[in-house]
């Protein structure tokens, strides 16, 4: 019997000191700082989504008859930007972002809709020929900027 008096009193005690809360490791649950690390793009890959998203403002501001006025800022860093692989970029590339930046600036100058539309075309075009020799990946998603 006092076996059973000394057996229920420790199970009871234990009981007790396992609910305590004063004890900080028991009572705080532990916040996992790990997150998955997300692939960031390169910088010439993060210029190209800008422009992506800048060309399907500019499409849908042309096709309801508004002329769209865009920002410049990606033009001048993307000659100089890293590319996500080294062979995406080569010898080539430089006439190719001349030509884009020429066709950008006609669209910039554009007075009517008409003219911007036309040159809102020809910069499309010119992405798919450099995509064509350098990325062929987004050249589908490109095709979706042209204006019929």
């Amino acid at each position: 019997m006092l076996n059973k008096i000394f057996f229920l009193v420790i199970v009871v005690s234990v009981s007790l000191y396992s609910c305590d809360t004063t004890e900080e490791s028991s009572s705080t649950v532990k916040q996992s700082t790990w997150s998955p690390k997300m692939d960031e793009p390169s910088e010439l890959a993060q210029i190209m989504r800008d422009l992506n998203e800048e060309g399907l403002q500019r499409k849908a501001s042309l096709e309801k008859g508004e002329l769209f006025s865009g920002s410049v800022d990606n033009l001048l860093k993307m000659i100089a930007a890293t590319p996500t692989e080294p062979h995406m970029k080569g010898p080539a590339f430089e006439p190719h972002t001349l030509a884009f930046n020429a066709s950008y600036g006609a669209i910039q100058s554009a007075s009517t809709i008409t003219q911007q539309i036309d040159a809102h075309n020809n910069l499309v075009k010119s992405c798919v020929a450099c995509h064509t020799n350098f990325c062929q990946g987004p050249i589908s998603r490109i095709e979706l900027l042209y204006i019929n």
